[in-house]
């Protein structure tokens, strides 16, 4: 994972730099040093610039689908934004993770094989706050899960895993499935320690809470697909959909159109009490609210849409349509 200062270290570099210990000039002179990366020949990088900017793009509008959907699901202000994208050895990864973290195992269909998802424990903990009607203050604790803390989280992992199939929609169509939810890190290994894996670090704000949610993507998974993580690919395959639109909202406005609508005549109606009720007879009369002679309102659903005259049509009881009426029920004289 990229090194990022927490805000400890940030306050004893200011400290550092006004009691004199460490001068201005000594900060510009190691920012002007040419950082060097290692790098190992006997493990080569499988992941380029351009790849891992795709799956940037992809995970930035995933943290768009996210925010919207924990700001919806937990009445709060939610914030999430991707932080880093890097490319490592499974253990790596594994070995920094805290023995009690949350984590998600998920299936990217039809690709093969299971990656994941996890939770810092304060992210997990806000969620969970909110979801039970608590604030979602920041709660430090290092311990398990309990079972309905899980059961709760569950339902919220499985959401968040189905909004990666729309994230990935404008490069491979994919269909998530949730399989598992674990909190021990050390009791999950979906892939070997030497496997290459992306890892994907979302930053989370929940209010005054902030957290990280982290994707662990083996590279087997994303070795069929490999080349289409490609912004020019992408945006090929988007001037594509827009060519087939007219085509799809035909299709939809044509199953709109076979969508069964229950018809009601109504001549009128009338109100009496429950007593009243209770000692109907039969031939009693009931008093309408309209004249016999009106027309009869006919309703789609719940609204009123036109307006007829009841009678018979080949030995059944029908209505004929006299007149279309707009929306707020008035009659539409145009017709």
């Amino acid at each position: 994972m990229s090194d990022v200062l927490s805000q400890n270290q940030i306050d004893e570099l200011l400290h550092s730099l006004s009691s004199g210990d460490i001068s201005v000039n000594e900060l510009e002179n190691i920012s002007a040093e040419k950082r060097v990366r290692p790098y190992d020949f006997k493990i080569p990088k499988k992941f380029n610039k351009e790849q891992l900017k795709t799956l940037s793009i992809i995970y930035e509008n995933y943290g768009r689908l996210l925010s919207s959907y924990l700001s919806g699901t937990l009445r709060s202000y939610c914030k999430v934004e991707v932080l880093t994208i890097e490319e490592q050895r499974y253990f790596e990864y594994s070995n920094a993770l805290p023995e009690n973290i949350l984590m998600g195992m998920m299936e990217m269909n039809p690709l093969e094989g299971s990656s994941m998802i996890t939770f810092s424990q304060s992210v997990a903990f806000a969620i969970i706050d909110r979801l039970l009607g608590g604030p979602g203050e920041n709660y430090e604790a290092d311990r398990d899960y309990t079972d309905i803390e899980l059961q709760l989280l569950r339902q919220v992992v499985q959401t968040m895993c189905n909004l990666v199939g729309d994230a990935w929609s404008n490069v491979y169509e994919v269909k998530p499935a949730f399989t598992r939810l674990e909190s021990n890190s050390r009791q999950s290994q979906p892939v070997s320690p030497n496997e290459t894996v992306v890892i994907i670090m979302l930053n989370v704000e929940i209010r005054d809470v902030v957290g990280n949610i982290s994707f662990c993507i083996p590279y087997v998974i994303l070795e069929p697909v490999i080349e289409q993580l490609n912004t020019r690919y992408w945006f090929t395959e988007s001037r594509g959909k827009d060519a087939n639109e007219a085509s799809n909202k035909e299709n939809l406005l044509r199953k709109v159109r076979q969508i069964p609508v229950e018809m009601r005549a109504v001549l009128g109606s009338g109100h009496i009490t429950l007593r009243e009720a209770l000692d109907l007879q039969v031939g009693d009369v009931i008093g309408l609210d309209q004249h016999m002679h009106q027309k009869a309102a006919v309703f789609a659903g719940k609204d009123k849409w036109f307006e007829g005259t009841l009678g018979t049509w080949h030995n059944n009881r029908a209505v004929r349509v006299d007149g279309i009426l707009l929306e707020s029920g008035v009659k539409d004289e145009s017709k």
